[in-house]
C-alpha cells in the first residue's frame, strides 16, 4: 500500500518530476558514458601493448634486463619443451634481442633488433597487422636479408621500402659487426616509444653473426588467451623456471597495470560526483513536495496512518525517481555506447597523433561490464536514501491537527 501511493505520489505534478527524472539521468548518461570511455581507452592500451611488445609474459636470463648482456642468454629449446610439457594455453615466440646502431646515408640511431621466427612472432605479437599493404610486409620469405622498421625510423633514417641500410652491434666475443639489410616492411604501432626503438629481422638472417651457440635466446615472449588468464598462468611459468627472470605484463609496465587498476576507482568518484550534485536537487524537490502536501500529510496522519509508515512513502517516492531516472540514463548511455564497441571512436581529428607518445592510440572501444553497471546502481540507491532522510523528517515533524487547519 505504501509503495503504490508512494509511485502514484510521483505522478502528480508531472513536470516536477519529470525534471528531476530529466536531470538525472543526464547526470548518469554522462556519468555512465565517460566511465565506459575511459574503461575502453585504457583496456585497448593495456591490450595493444600486450600485443605490440609485452606480451602476457616474459622470460629472461637474470643479467639480462639489468645491462642487456649479449651473453645473458638461454636455451630456447628446454623452454619451449618444460611449456610444451606442462601443457599451459600459451603461444611462446623466442627472441634475439641486440642493441646496437642503425644507420642509412642520411643519419643514424640506436635501435633493438628483435631476432625472430616470423611464424612464431605472428602468434604473439599484431606488428605483422600494423604494415599497411602499400609499405611492404613482415620478413617476407622470398626477401633475402630482410628488416622490418618503423615509420618513425623511416622518417629519421629518410629511407623507404628496398633501401640498404646497415645494422652494428657487439657480438658475445666483443667485436662490433656490421650487417646490411634491406627494408621489406614499416610498421606504425599506437606506442611512439616501441616505434621509434624497435626493428624485426629473421632470427636465422642474423644469428651467425652474435657469437653464440645454437639455440641461445634473450627472451621468451609468452602470450596466453587474455588477463584473466595470464593471472593464472604467469605463476605457473615461474615455478616452471626458477633460475630464470620471469615477469608478466604487470610486472615489466607497473605503471600501465597501476593505471588499469586506478579506472574502476575514477570510474566510481566521477559518478559518486554526479549523484552527489544531483542529490542536492533532489531534496529540494522532495521538500517542496512536503510542504505543498502539509494538509494532505495531516489528514493521512489524523485518519490513523502511522509515522512509520509516512517516513516510508516520502523515502521511497525519493528513492523511486532516483532510481527511475538513474535507469534511463544508463539505459541511454548504453544505447549510445554499443555501436561504437566494435567500430570505436575515432579521437584522430581531434588529437592526431599527440597521444601516442605516451602509448594511447587515437581510437577508443567503450566497454560495458556487468560490475559496472552493479557498483553504480548501489551508488543511485545510496544516494536516494540519503537524498530522502531530511524531506522524510521534516513530514515526520508536521502536527496532524495543525496542518489539517491549514
Amino acid at each position: 500500500m505504501v509503495a503504490t501511493l508512494a509511485w502514484k505520489n510521483i505522478w502528480r505534478n508531472k513536470v516536477r518530476s519529470g525534471v528531476i527524472l530529466g536531470a538525472i539521468g543526464i547526470g548518469l548518461f554522462a556519468g555512465f558514458y565517460l566511465s565506459a570511455f575511459m574503461s575502453g581507452w585504457m583496456v585497448a592500451t593495456v591490450n595493444s601493448d600486450i600485443d605490440t611488445y609485452l606480451s602476457h609474459v616474459q622470460i629472461h636470463d637474470t643479467a639480462f634486463l639489468s645491462n642487456g648482456d649479449v651473453n645473458a642468454f638461454f636455451m630456447e629449446g628446454q623452454v619451449k619443451e618444460k611449456i610444451a610439457q606442462s601443457g599451459l594455453p600459451a603461444s611462446v615466440s623466442c627472441h634475439l634481442k641486440l642493441s646496437g646502431m642503425l644507420a642509412s646515408a642520411n643519419n643514424a640511431i640506436g635501435v633493438t633488433a628483435k631476432g625472430v621466427n616470423v611464424e612464431e612472432e605472428k602468434a604473439i605479437s599484431t606488428v605483422w597487422k600494423q604494415i599497411p599493404d602499400t609499405l611492404g610486409a613482415f620478413l617476407p620469405g622470398e626477401a633475402r636479408m630482410a628488416i622490418v622498421i618503423s615509420r618513425k625510423i623511416a622518417e629519421k633514417l629518410k629511407v623507404k621500402l628496398k633501401s640498404k641500410i646497415v645494422f652494428t652491434f657487439q657480438d658475445a666475443t666483443g667485436e662490433m659487426q656490421s650487417i646490411a639489410f634491406r627494408v621489406c616492411g614499416i610498421y606504425k604501432t599506437t606506442n611512439a616509444a616501441f616505434d621509434e626503438g624497435t626493428v624485426f629481422v629473421r632470427r636465422d638472417d642474423i644469428f651467425a653473426y652474435t657469437g653464440l651457440p645454437d639455440g641461445a635466446a634473450h627472451e621468451a615472449a609468452i602470450k596466453v588467451a587474455d588477463l584473466e588468464t595470464c593471472s593464472i598462468v604467469a605463476p605457473q611459468v615461474k615455478a616452471l623456471f626458477p633460475a630464470l627472470d620471469v615477469q608478466s605484463w604487470d610486472e615489466i609496465n607497473p605503471v600501465l597495470s597501476m593505471s588499469l587498476g586506478m579506472i574502476e576507482m575514477f570510474a566510481i568518484i566521477i559518478n559518486a560526483i554526479f549523484l552527489f550534485a544531483m542529490s542536492f536537487g533532489i531534496i529540494n524537490t522532495m521538500l517542496m513536495a512536503v510542504l505543498e502536501r502539509t494538509r494532505e500529510l495531516g489528514m493521512l496522519g489524523a485518519i490513523g496512518m502511522s509515522k512509520g509508515k509516512i517516513f516510508r512513502m516520502v523515502m521511497l517516492e525519493t528513492v523511486f525517481l532516483t532510481l527511475l531516472g538513474s535507469l534511463a540514463g544508463i539505459a541511454a548511455s548504453v544505447a549510445a555506447i554499443v555501436p561504437f564497441m566494435q567500430s570505436g571512436i575515432d579521437l584522430s581529428f581531434m588529437i592526431e597523433d599527440m597521444f601516442e607518445d605516451f602509448g594511447f592510440g587515437s581510437i577508443v572501444y567503450p566497454v560495458l561490464s556487468l560490475e559496472m553497471f552493479v557498483e553504480i546502481l548501489v551508488l543511485v540507491v545510496i544516494a536516494g536514501i540519503l537524498s530522502a532522510i531530511y524531506p522524510a523528517r521534516k513530514a515526520l515533524k508536521l502536527n496532524p491537527l495543525e496542518a489539517i487547519r491549514k
